[in-house]
């Protein structure tokens, strides 16, 4: 950050400190789902324990439509900066409940319901987070630096995901019974300090020269309605953001659940392993970002999509021959490292939507991406699972990945390439 200004640099700081903070709450119950759900819902046959898995990984995301259109409408209505600070007070809350309730032994079905609740408004707090800090710095810089800086957010999303499988597992060895309960009351409180620090904030110079040139409520309605070149930035962008939650459902939980059937691992044990992929996946992602700065982020996606066709094709016989949970760990690690969803494109993404409007139209993009592929892919692999096995699993990953593809080639197709300029100069 170092041609950046001091109140920038300060400014970045609390936005990936906030980022961090909010996806350690989000993914620390996600990384935890393997001990947790035997908590908090009925003991059943393994099949029926694949399908509660799926229900909990899913409800994440059901309210993330609406809460698109909540914080679009409060980012492009009233700053970025006030989003990010409710999204954060919402996930401390959450973090605080979950770490308060009683078990399913100790009060029944209402801890399966409060659960649930809890894990579908920090879905709806995190789809305001993750869009509101990507906005925001965009906002903040000027390609090729926007493309790194934003996949720093990215970055400490992945770091606080790591962060929250390390919490994880060290209260877990301190107190195998409770020790979970700590580290959600260790993520609420964390929580609530990134909360205050954001109020620091300054309002992005881009959104509050809109604001003022925007003087008419009609004409900020019009801005709000997408156009019909707007609309297929939506898709594109819909349609390359549709592969995440693919591939990380796949390589945490489904092979979590394969770890544990094959090699005989405790949920401590898959949750340790997991620790490690998920700090590869984080480095991943910095790689990327640097990257971005001598290579057209657009290029980078192109080339990373078709390794991961060629790498999905080869899966099955991959995972049929795993013979040790290390080789296992490198099928993971190239799960996560070949299909690292839009980064370092975020920035490009972005700026093809309308300054006022652009919070709602990216955050409903980003939020049905999730909807639409979280429950297909969970539910999907429990259900194909259990017919097709392996093969028909990795089709579903195979048709992700062409449409992640031909999202790529229709954005580069449809948007200015005067942002490629910059790399020839």
């Amino acid at each position: 950050m170092g041609n950046l200004a001091t109140s920038k640099k300060k400014s970045f700081a609390l936005i990936q400190i906030g980022a961090f903070l909010e996806y350690f709450d989000l993914y620390l119950y996600v990384h935890m789902a393997v001990l947790l759900n035997d908590i908090f819902f009925p003991k059943t046959d393994p099949y029926t324990a694949g399908l509660i898995a799926a229900f909990t990984f899913s409800s994440t995301y059901i309210l993330r439509p609406i809460g698109a259109l909540v914080f679009g409408y409060l980012g492009d209505n009233y700053g970025r900066k006030s989003t990010i600070i409710i999204t954060t007070s919402l996930m401390a809350f959450c973090s605080f409940v979950i770490a308060s309730l009683p078990s399913y032994e100790k009060i029944g079905i209402t801890a399966s319901i409060v659960m649930i609740l809890c894990r579908m408004l920090q879905g709806f707090s995190s789809i305001g987070e993750f869009i509101g800090a990507l906005t925001y710095v965009a906002e903040s810089t000027k390609a090729p630096q926007s493309y790194f800086y934003t996949s720093l957010v990215a970055f400490f999303t992945g770091l606080g995901s790591t962060f929250a499988l390390l919490v994880g597992s060290v209260f877990l060895m301190i107190d195998s019974n409770e020790g979970w309960r700590t580290a959600f009351y260790f993520g609420a409180a964390i929580a609530v300090i990134g909360s205050v620090a954001r109020t620091q904030l300054r309002e992005t110079p881009e959104f509050l020269q809109e604001k003022k040139q925007t003087k008419s409520k009609q004409v900020k309605l019009n801005q709000l309605l997408p156009s019909k070149q707007t609309k297929k930035y939506f898709f594109c962008y819909l349609g390359v953001e549709c592969l995440r939650p693919l591939y990380f459902y796949f390589s945490f939980i489904y092979l979590g659940q394969f770890l544990r059937t094959h090699f005989g691992y405790s949920a401590a044990e898959v949750i340790h392993h997991n620790l490690f992929i998920s700090g590869v996946e984080a480095i991943a992602i910095l790689v990327y970002g640097r990257m971005a700065l001598k290579i057209y982020p657009l290029d980078i996606l192109k080339v990373r999509g078709l390794l991961f066709l060629g790498f999905a094709f080869c899966l099955p016989f991959m995972i049929n021959h795993a013979a040790t949970p290390f080789q296992l760990f490198l099928i993971q690690c190239g799960l996560l490292i070949l299909g690292e969803g839009v980064t370092p494109a975020h920035a490009l993404f972005l700026k093809a939507f309308p300054i006022i409007g652009r919070y709602t139209q990216a955050a409903l993009a980003y939020a049905i991406s999730r909807i639409i592929t979280t429950i297909l892919t969970s539910y999907g692999c429990v259900f194909i699972g259990e017919y097709y096995g392996i093969v028909g699993i990795t089709g579903f990953l195979i048709m992700a990945i062409l449409l992640h593809l031909y999202s790529i080639y229709q954005f580069n197709k449809n948007y200015d390439t005067k942002s490629q300029e910059i790399y020839q100069h």
